[in-house]
């Protein structure tokens, strides 16, 4: 039975304890390339197998549906800390890099740092703050904080910076996706959002992952063929 295979991929993924999360999609191209998926005579799709498959637990991030997490039945925190660990690295993926560097930057004793938003956001460090500039909250601050790969970023490092961004954006009255949603630049190479009603399952495969790695993924043919037939 595929739920069988199911059940020990999730188990041997899970073997060491310190592996990170599983995802849908993995198990889906792992039993593609084995030969295994789809099976004969089986209708169902692989989110249904799973969710039938006993002692595992599958979790969907709500912001992103095809971004599906397995893990072993009890530790759907686990998921669960995974998804939202996901979400703000996506969330600070989409700002500015200048204001982030607003944020992470050591400045001299008695400097104050500030933002000034508009059509480019900007940093700047002073004695004070410029006119029509917002002051970066010393206690806010994560100076030295190293943020040119946020996908290597420690999950407590993100959970602080996104903690503290939105914590800024709080007491400054500030929209804290009008900084992205203004000011990001849109890529040419990003994957467009798909419907998930009128989609592949490759096309949902691409759709969830963030555009950098999106750029970067590679599907093995015949798996890709396989995933552009699952509807």
């Amino acid at each position: 039975m595929i739920e069988d295979q199911i059940k020990k991929l999730v188990e041997e993924h899970y073997e060491g304890g310190e592996a990170g999360i599983l995802l849908l999609s993995q198990i889906g191209m792992r039993l593609t390339k084995e030969g295994l998926w789809p099976p004969a005579n089986d209708k169902r799709t692989l989110y249904e197998a799973a969710e039938a498959t006993p002692d595992i637990a599958v979790v969907r991030d709500e912001s992103a549906k095809s971004f599906i997490a397995v893990v072993k039945a009890g530790e759907e925190q686990r998921a669960v800390r995974a998804i939202a660990d996901r979400q703000k690295r996506y969330f600070l993926r989409t700002l500015p890099r200048a204001f982030l560097l607003a944020f992470t930057l050591d400045i001299a004793d008695g400097q104050v740092m500030s933002v000034r938003l508009g059509a480019k956001i900007s940093y700047l460090a002073g004695p004070v703050a410029e006119e029509g500039t917002i002051v970066v909250d010393q206690d806010l601050r994560l100076p030295d904080l190293d943020v040119s790969d946020l996908g290597e970023l420690p999950q407590a490092d993100v959970e602080k910076l996104d903690t503290n961004i939105r914590a800024w954006c709080e007491r400054h009255h500030v929209d804290p996706d009008s900084l992205s949603r203004v000011h990001s630049k849109p890529s040419s190479t990003a994957p467009k959002a798909l419907s998930t009603t009128q989609s592949s399952a490759l096309e949902r495969l691409y759709a969830a992952q963030d555009p950098e790695v999106a750029k970067r993924l590679s599907v093995p043919i015949d798996i890709a063929l396989v995933l552009s037939r699952m509807p």
